[in-house]
C-alpha cells in the first residue's frame, strides 16, 4: 500500500527538505504551500514524480477544507501529517513592545492553524494503519529549557509562546488518542538557518534540521504526546 504524507509550509526551507526526504523514502508527498506559484515551483525543483502540490493557507478554514477534498480524491488515508507551517513575526521586538495584532498573527498561524489542520485531517490519519501527526516546534517553547538558558536566548513573545501553546495542543490531543492511536508528537529541528530567522548563521542546514523531523516521523518508536529534539524527549 502506498504511504502518503502531507507537509505544510513546504515550498522552502525545512519543509521543502522534509518533502524531499520522505519522497526519497517512497512516500507520496503532498507539498502544501499558501502561494500556488511558489508551491508549483518547489515541486518542479525537486523533480520527483511522487510529489503533488496542494494549495493550503492554514489560517483559512475554507482553504484547509479544500485541501482535504483534493487529497481525498487521491487517497483515503494519510500516514503522516506534518504541521510545519509557521511564522515568527516578532524577531527583534521586545515583549513589552509587541503589538497585539502581531501577537494574534503568530497564534493564528502557529496555534490555531495547527489546530484546524489536526481536526480537519484527523479522519484520514485515523484511516492509516499507523497514522502520525507531527507538529514542528522550537526548543525555545520549552519553559524549562528557556528558563535555564539552555536554548537560544531569543526572547520573542509571539513566536515562543504560540509554539508553547502548540506543545500544549500536542499533549492534549495525545491524551485523547492514548496508546491506540493515532500518534501525535512535536519535534524541534533545533536552530536551523532558514528564512524564518533571517538566515542567521551558525545553525543546522535545512538538510540536517529536516532529517531530525523525518527520522522521528518514520521511527518505529511510539512518541505519542511527547516533545522531541535531536537527543530525544525534551522537558516542557
Amino acid at each position: 500500500m502506498t504511504k502518503f504524507a502531507f507537509v505544510t509550509g513546504a515550498n522552502k526551507g525545512i519543509g521543502l527538505e522534509v518533502v524531499r526526504q520522505l519522497a526519497e523514502k517512497d512516500y507520496h508527498v503532498f507539498l502544501g504551500a499558501r502561494n500556488e506559484n511558489l508551491g508549483n515551483k518547489a515541486v518542479q525543483t525537486l523533480g520527483l514524480s511522487n510529489i503533488t502540490f496542494i494549495q493550503v493557507d492554514v489560517t483559512s478554514t475554507q482553504s484547509i477544507q479544500d485541501a482535504l477534498n483534493k487529497i481525498s480524491k487521491v487517497t483515503d488515508h494519510l500516514d503522516l501529517l506534518i504541521n510545519n507551517a509557521g511564522i515568527a513575526p516578532d524577531f527583534h521586538i521586545l515583549p513589552s513592545e509587541i503589538k497585539l495584532e502581531t501577537l494574534r498573527q503568530a497564534f493564528e498561524v502557529n496555534f490555531f492553524g495547527t489546530f484546524q489542520m489536526i481536526q480537519t485531517f484527523l479522519p484520514l490519519v485515523k484511516n492509516s494503519e499507523r497514522g502520525k501527526i507531527i507538529n514542528v516546534t522550537t526548543d525555545m517553547a520549552s519553559q524549562t529549557l528557556f528558563d535555564r538558558g539552555e536554548t537560544a536566548s531569543i526572547n520573542i513573545l509571539g513566536y515562543n509562546s504560540s509554539k508553547t501553546a502548540n506543545n500544549s495542543l500536542t499533549l492534549t490531543f495525545g491524551k485523547e488518542f492514548g496508546r491506540n492511536g493515532p500518534e501525535i508528537f512535536g519535534v524541534t529541528p533545533g536552530f536551523t538557518t532558514t528564512d524564518l530567522n533571517g538566515n542567521a548563521p551558525g545553525g543546522n542546514t535545512t538538510v540536517e534540521g529536516a532529517k531530525i523531523i523525518t527520522d522521528y516521523a518514520i521511527s518505529d518508536v511510539n512518541y505519542n504526546g511527547k516533545i522531541l529534539n535531536s537527543k530525544g524527549i525534551m522537558p516542557w
